[in-house]
């Protein structure tokens, strides 16, 4: 029987995933900052009888990490899944916001990563699956800070499947668009009154499009499971509408282009989307095509 450890899963894609692998046979150590928060899952372990433990950890802390890991025993499975997902253009984002989402989106997860590996690599097997985002595949206005801390999770976590490959641990990247989850309403809006508003109003129409028709934390929890069962696991994976869509748009258009496209005037911008992709970001009346 596997063993996994997930962080973030007070509520969300961690939550989700966390009974998906409990259900699935794992034994799952579901690790929150607030382990209060965790008292509708251990309520649902108990029904269902699955082996499904509540933990204390805060990815920002090594003691924290270190203290968890230990209680684990050494894990099989790593879901790095704890992160924030702020909005704000990279003048107004302020420097201690900066280190604040760095703190946890990146040096978090390499924190729980190199608690994890030791054992491991010891016993020649694991999995380390990192929640990545389309916003790690694709940059645009407002997403900066978010954007800059998931291209370094890209980077650092196609770089280890290299270095882990030799001792049989496979390392995966889970590339969700929108997904329905409390990190919504967490997220926030750019300041009305920003001399950003101009660009800011095209990235509102996009997101919101996005949002308007999200996938769900079981959607990107069933990819978790995927990943683990598969022998041979692909390095990245995206879940939901629109991620395919927006890279291979962004693949179409050369840096120029791109930037044109999003300083666009809106009314402008919204009519050249519609004749890129077909989706009328105005219309949220009806799901568009997958």
């Amino acid at each position: 029987m596997l063993t996994a450890l997930i962080t973030g899963t007070s509520t969300g894609i961690g939550r989700a995933t966390a009974l998906k692998l409990a259900r699935s046979g794992l034994t799952v150590w579901a690790t929150m900052r607030d382990p209060s928060m965790g008292a509708s899952l251990r309520s649902i372990a108990d029904d269902e009888g699955l082996d499904l433990r509540i933990l204390q950890l805060d990815v920002e802390d090594e003691g924290s990490v270190q203290a968890a890991f230990e209680q684990t025993g050494g894990i099989d499975v790593l879901v790095n899944n704890a992160g924030l997902s702020p909005v704000g253009s990279v003048e107004e984002f302020e420097l201690a916001q900066w280190k604040q989402l760095f703190e946890t989106n990146v040096f978090g997860l390499i924190r729980c990563t190199q608690a994890a590996l030791p054992h491991m690599r010891n016993q020649a097997f694991g999995r380390i699956i990192n929640i990545s985002s389309v916003a790690g595949r694709v940059a645009i206005p407002m997403f900066g800070p978010y954007s800059s801390s998931k291209w370094a999770v890209e980077a650092l976590t196609e770089t280890l499947a290299s270095e882990a490959s030799i001792f049989g641990i496979h390392v995966c990247l889970i590339e969700p668009g929108a997904v329905a989850t409390p990190i919504r309403e967490k997220t926030g809006q750019p300041d009305r009154n920003s001399p950003y508003r101009p660009v800011a109003k095209n990235w509102g129409f996009s997101v919101g499009y996005d949002h308007a028709f999200p996938s769900e934390p079981e959607d990107v929890a069933d990819c978790v499971a995927e990943l683990v069962a598969d022998p041979s696991p692909p390095l990245r994976v995206t879940v939901g509408r629109g991620v395919q869509q927006m890279v291979e748009l962004r693949a179409r258009h050369n840096d120029e282009e791109w930037v044109d496209l999003w300083s666009l005037e809106t009314s402008d911008f919204l009519s050249t989307w519609e004749s890129l992709t077909g989706d009328d970001l105005t219309d949220l009346s009806q799901l568009p095509d997958s």
